[in-house]
């Protein structure tokens, strides 16, 4: 053998301990990553029944993406009922490929790995290499973060861990100077349109700093003009009718907006004392601020606020995407080589995720040993079983009907023909009955209740509701001829010991007399269902 050289000697030993180095520093990652992956796994495969509502919207509007080619939720009827287009199209590949009766929670599963992933290498990319609180305990701290605030909306089926998986990536590809990072935000818009406002941040900081090449520039617009193409082919519109239809459906307050993200009394006096402390005693004054981190900072509390102004209605999966960049961000902004700094940093983005945290903590368990029913807060998934069993059992008992009801996702994954939302989300011409008078026709702004005008002007042959859900609609309907069955509120192997459901006391299915559906037929049928 010809002896190497000494000079070879030496590169050898510096791409051993090249290699060396990367381990030590992805070692832990590594170890995070499969903890994850064993959990995900566990919670895919026993708490698939805990989708919420609206993950079946998606799901229905995929279906029909992936055996009609439209992406419509009512066949031939073209509104985006959609608020996440990539959503869509990644539900209807998924679906069309995977060998699983449902990919969606192996899709979670994915994009819950990746965002984590991403937000132990933005704080590993940030690290001072001669700090173990830098390369160990703030990218872990990250890691966990993403992945306990991301847990609930991964098990409720919805677009919000790929959104953060795509945001937390595109920022580390700038942050890291790769061709990527602005083509995955672009993405991350049309997982979740609030992303736009993140990518506008990004795009600021990096024409700026002068970062734009031609290639970089022509992917990034480039993605953008395909997915506003392919919305204007398949809709006519940017905008999702389900935008327009909440703006006028709640009538809710300002008080009632921050309440949803703060998420408990308490934080409205922690948080400001925490920020201030930290403002004071945590941030790092030493360095240039990371312009990664002011532009995850700037995103998350402009998002809040935007909701807080526009009086946004805040489900559980909008709450990561205000939450998680700004606790990435801070992490970021925090000084990491003086212990004191570093434990009012983690305190305050600990604090910040509080809210979220408490749910992992009542679903884990659940996951790992008892049936999910005993789960806190199981009735809002029961009652997507009920609604799915209820759908199916009309469908097969009238396929021709059209239905009309308050929450679309579960009856409509069940009930396969036209359905009416007398929310406006999928109906577009029931928007202008909202929004409905408190007291005077429901007891509750936040309310989505059917407008007893939408039932006169459609006259449907099927109405399906709760009787929250139906306060000014049932004596309407009642009024107009139909005939009303009320039924006890969930199937039957999940009515006992089940939380109270925003005051719901009955499930009722009412029939229209000269409608398309046979009244006992369709009474026979829900009781068969419910019972079963």
């Amino acid at each position: 053998m010809t002896p190497q050289s000494p000079a070879a000697d030496r590169q050898l030993e510096t791409e051993k301990a090249g290699r060396r180095v990367w381990l030590d520093l992805h070692l832990l990652l590594w170890i995070l990553l499969a903890v994850a992956a064993v959990v995900l796994a566990v919670c895919a495969v026993r708490m698939a029944g805990l989708a919420a509502d609206d993950a079946f919207i998606h799901r229905r509007i995929a279906r029909n993406y992936q055996t009609l080619g439209q992406p419509y939720f009512n066949v031939n009827q073209r509104v985006m009922v959609t608020s996440s287009p990539l959503w869509t199209i990644l539900l209807a590949a998924s679906g069309a490929t995977l060998p699983v009766a449902n990919p969606v929670p192996w899709l979670e599963w994915i994009f819950m790995l990746l965002g984590a992933a991403a937000a132990y290498l933005l704080l590993l990319h940030a690290a001072d290499r001669e700090s173990h609180l830098s390369t160990l305990v703030f990218p872990a701290l990250a890691f966990l973060w993403v992945f306990g605030a991301n847990f609930l909306s991964a098990i409720s089926q919805m677009e919000t861990p790929c959104a953060i998986a795509l945001m937390l990536w595109g920022c580390l590809g700038i942050a890291t100077k790769k061709n990527w990072g602005m083509p995955l935000l672009v993405l991350a818009c049309f997982c979740r349109y609030e992303c736009v406002l993140l990518c506008f941040f990004a795009a600021l900081w990096v024409t700026r700093s002068r970062r734009w090449t031609k290639a970089y520039l022509l992917i990034s617009s480039g993605i953008g003009l395909l997915g506003l193409v392919w919305l204007l082919r398949e809709y006519g519109t940017l905008i999702p009718n389900t935008v327009i239809a909440k703006s006028h459906l709640y009538l809710i307050s300002y008080r009632h907006v921050a309440g949803g993200l703060v998420g408990s009394k308490w934080g409205k006096v922690v948080y400001p004392v925490l920020a201030v402390l930290w403002w004071l005693y945590g941030r790092d004054r030493r360095v240039r601020p990371d312009p990664v981190a002011i532009i995850l900072v700037g995103f998350g509390a402009s998002l809040g606020v935007a909701y807080v102004v526009r009086k946004t209605f805040i489900f559980s999966w909008y709450l990561p995407l205000v939450w998680v960049p700004l606790a990435i961000g801070i992490l970021l902004l925090t000084n990491r080589k003086q212990t004191r700094s570093a434990i009012v940093g983690a305190g305050l983005t600990a604090a910040m995720l509080v809210p979220l945290f408490w749910s992992d903590l009542s679903i884990l368990p659940v996951a790992l040993r008892e049936p999910p029913g005993n789960m806190a807060g199981f009735a809002e998934s029961a009652r997507v079983h009920e609604y799915r069993r209820i759908g199916a059992a009309l469908y097969q008992q009238c396929p021709s009907g059209t239905l009309m009801t308050s929450e679309i996702g579960g009856l409509g994954w069940g009930f396969q023909g036209t359905i009416l939302d007398g929310a406006g989300l999928g109906s577009p011409e029931a928007i202008r009955y909202h929004p409905m008078r408190v007291p005077q026709e429901r007891s509750n702004g936040g309310l989505g209740e059917i407008p007893p005008g939408f039932i006169r002007e459609r006259h449907p042959d099927l109405i399906v509701s709760y009787d929250a859900f139906a306060e000014a609609a049932l004596p309407a309907a009642r009024s107009l001829g139909y005939i009303d069955y009320a039924y006890p509120m969930f199937v039957r192997g999940e009515r006992e010991g089940m939380d109270d459901l925003w005051g719901a006391r009955q499930m009722h299915v009412l029939v229209s007399p000269d409608g398309r559906c046979s009244p006992p037929a369709v009474d026979q049928a829900v009781r068969a269902a419910l019972e079963k």
